[in-house]
């Protein structure tokens, strides 16, 4: 493996601040102790070696000496195979972090999208569209959802416990 470069854009435009995915990445970068560096490539001028990295014409994307890796959470799966800071050694504790890894996307992720989706399309608070998703998902969704992470995070600060020297533990 070699040097690990996040890439993401030098700009974007206030509508999607928050939500673009390179926070995640940037967060397990500095968790993981592993030295990277970050580059930025132009929002509005995604050349053909942007899309070399990155099909779809995003951000980020994670170059590990030859390899280049798009996609958050592949990007968060990768970090964790190269630091036990992230994802510890024993096969339940692997099994843990990747649960809560792909819960993250699917799920927690998953719940808030629809709103993004309204957000970016200018519908507010007003429009009959935004009532109806806003009902489901609080009455729905966030109801069931909440409760679960809630019972996850009793007495903790993170999902998983630390050992004193940066390993993941499973919580007892």
């Amino acid at each position: 493996m070699g040097d690990l470069t996040l890439t993401t854009f030098d700009w974007v435009p206030e509508m999607p601040r928050g939500y673009v995915r390179d926070l995640g990445v940037r967060w397990a970068l500095e968790e993981s102790g592993l030295p990277y560096h970050v580059e930025s490539v132009l929002f509005r001028d995604r050349n053909p070696e942007h899309f070399v990295h990155q099909p779809f014409g995003q951000v980020p994307w994670l170059t590990d000496g030859d390899i280049s890796i798009f996609e958050s959470g592949a990007i968060l799966l990768h970090l964790g195979n190269r630091s036990d800071a992230l994802m510890p050694a024993d096969p339940r504790g692997r099994a843990e972090v990747l649960e809560w890894l792909f819960a993250a996307l699917n799920s927690v992720e998953a719940a808030s999208l629809p709103w993004s989706i309204l957000i970016f399309s200018g519908i507010t608070g007003d429009a009959p569209a935004y009532g109806l998703m806003d009902s489901f998902l609080k009455d729905h969704r966030l109801k069931h959802m909440e409760p679960v992470l809630a019972g996850r995070m009793a007495g903790r600060h993170l999902l998983r416990r630390r050992h004193p020297h940066g390993r993941c533990a499973a919580p007892h």
